[in-house]
């Protein structure tokens, strides 16, 4: 009886074939979890913003700024963006662009679109929006302010 010991050739291509089976169906979870941990970014930075032009408010004869950068809400220097720009910015960790828009004397609207290249295949929530009602909003391009949160991007 000379048997040896080893693995044969075929129970080596089913070990290949079940890891390959398992990667296919993992790669693409994980990868959605790392967008979804993503989104985090856009939420705090645009929280944090909300806050800031809400002190600025208060600090400036009840008037909201449409800066971002030095003079208005110093976003820089407050941790949340990687660069300061007059009416927009890059985010700290690079994965959306941060702006202001629709300054009144009554309100604001902060706007977080994804431009890294996970983030934009984050089809349902590639955009984040907060007024200064505190409506959120999230969705792909064309979204608006509404109270509600339909892609529970939020």
């Amino acid at each position: 009886m000379n048997r040896s010991a080893g693995f044969t050739l075929i129970e080596l291509m089913i070990v290949v074939g079940v890891i390959g089976v398992l990667a296919a169906i993992a790669i693409p979870q994980y990868d959605s979890y790392i967008r979804k941990s993503k989104r985090s970014e856009a939420k705090v930075a645009l929280n944090t913003l909300a806050q800031r032009q809400e002190f600025f408010y208060a600090n400036n004869g009840n008037t909201y700024t449409s800066k971002l950068g030095s003079g208005g809400l110093n976003c820089h220097k407050q941790g949340v963006c990687s660069t300061d720009g007059v009416s927009t910015a890059l985010s700290s960790d690079g994965n959306y662009t941060l702006e202001i828009s629709g300054v009144t004397a009554n309100g604001f609207e902060l706007k977080a679109t994804a431009v890294s290249a996970s983030q934009t295949k984050d089809t349902s929530c590639q955009i984040f929006m907060l007024d200064s009602r505190a409506r959120k909003s999230a969705g792909s391009s064309g979204i608006t302010i509404s109270s509600g949160d339909p892609n529970g991007c939020w």
